[in-house]
């Protein structure tokens, strides 16, 4: 059996999706097995669609078997979400490779890349460009030209980046599964334009929050649930923010160097979200890390949180094709795999932790829908079944 992999967000599932699959087919893929984040994404919001509708739409179009990446990873740094996907896909111990879309289309350069990045050298030329006040992203392409030009002008390019970070959590865990990826089509990263019939994420957020139907001509057999959107609790943001100490702000992931005490600040000088992140922002703190900053705060979730590795698999949905897949993970799997509520009761006290503190952000989660949903369907919801 040959089991192909891939993490994604399908936020929400697309054309440009669709094309990945079935170059992925065309390859020799016989199955294939997401690991896609549940409702929240590493830009620091709410998925548009849920984690069950957007698993229905995945299984529709060629993806086997769906497997959830946990929140304290979904919406993390590109290294911390691509290293959650990359552990659990690894602890399955029957996944052969892993795929991902990169801009250059060419794995050797990635791979040679990462190593540059994972080289002894690198971290002492990285820290000389952020001592002036560059950002990490430039530093980091900064002090990669200096070994490497052609690796320089790849960690331009989003996507390249995120291989990039696969690869090196593969190296990391010493994982045998071996990358390969393929050339991004159509329009590019965040894109407000779209080319042919292939936009990008961005843009159909845009025209589903505008309730415009143009969207649905860059979706492939679309299963319309309820739109969800994070402004609609603004105010409920605000209220946690303005109850939290400067002391909580510094328990939070990815704070460092004093950042607690400019979110603090900006707090209790901004009267909307975007108003907190635009006094916060400067040239080194970006707007990316201060969305996902906030989304942890008001989520309740804490660094000591997002420093326990994953303790289980949650399957979120199969196909027929993926029946063969799941039976074989039950023999190979090294995290316990949880498909209903009864299987909760048999994880170690750290896995029930961290599904509780699943639970507790999709009840969040489901206050931001056109109609509020009840607790507990974390805990109740049926697996997708295709």
């Amino acid at each position: 059996m040959k089991v192909s992999s891939l993490i994604c967000e399908y936020n929400p599932f697309h054309n440009g999706h669709k094309y990945m699959i079935d170059k992925m087919r065309e390859n020799g893929c016989e199955y294939i097995i997401a690991c896609m984040s549940g409702n929240f994404t590493q830009r620091g919001d709410f998925a548009v669609f849920d984690k069950y509708s957007r698993t229905k739409t995945a299984l529709q179009n060629g993806i086997d078997l769906v497997i959830e990446l946990p929140v304290i990873y979904s919406c993390a740094t590109a290294e911390k979400f691509a290293f959650g996907g990359v552990y659990i896909l690894n602890a399955l111990g029957c996944v052969n490779e892993i795929y991902f879309g990169s801009e250059c289309g060419n794995v050797d350069i990635l791979k040679n890349t990462a190593d540059i990045l994972q080289s002894a050298e690198i971290s002492e030329k990285i820290k000389k460009y952020l001592s002036l006040g560059q950002t990490f992203a430039k530093a980091r392409e900064n002090a990669v030209a200096e070994i490497d030009g052609l690796s320089a002008e790849i960690l331009q390019s989003p996507n390249n980046i995120l291989g990039i970070e696969y690869i090196k959590a593969l190296n990391k865990i010493n994982s045998p599964i071996l990358p390969k990826t393929i050339q991004r089509v159509g329009s590019v990263h965040d894109s407000l334009t779209a080319v042919e019939n292939i936009a990008s994420a961005t843009l159909i957020r845009k025209l589903i929050y505008e309730k415009n139907p143009e969207f649905q001509k860059y979706i492939p057999s679309p299963n319309f649930s309820e739109i969800h959107d994070f402004k609609k609790l603004e105010t409920a943001v605000l209220y946690k923010l303005r109850m939290m100490s400067l002391e909580d702000f510094k328990n939070l992931p990815d704070i460092s160097e004093g950042l607690e005490n400019r979110l603090h600040s900006a707090v209790r000088n901004g009267i909307s979200t975007e108003e907190i992140l635009s006094l916060a922002k400067t040239k080194r703190y970006t707007l990316a890390r201060l969305r996902r900053i906030l989304l942890y705060a008001f989520l309740g979730i804490n660094q000591s949180d997002c420093d326990i590795l994953p303790q289980y698999v949650k399957i979120l949905g199969f196909s027929r094709n993926g029946k063969h897949i799941l039976r074989t993970m039950r023999e190979t799997a090294n995290l316990p795999l949880i498909m209903r509520y009864s299987d909760i009761k048999k994880l170690s006290p750290t896995a029930q932790y961290l599904y509780s503190l699943e639970s507790r952000c999709d009840d969040i989660y489901a206050l931001s829908g056109e109609n509020i949903i009840p607790c507990g369907r974390n805990m109740t919801e049926n697996t997708v079944i295709q």
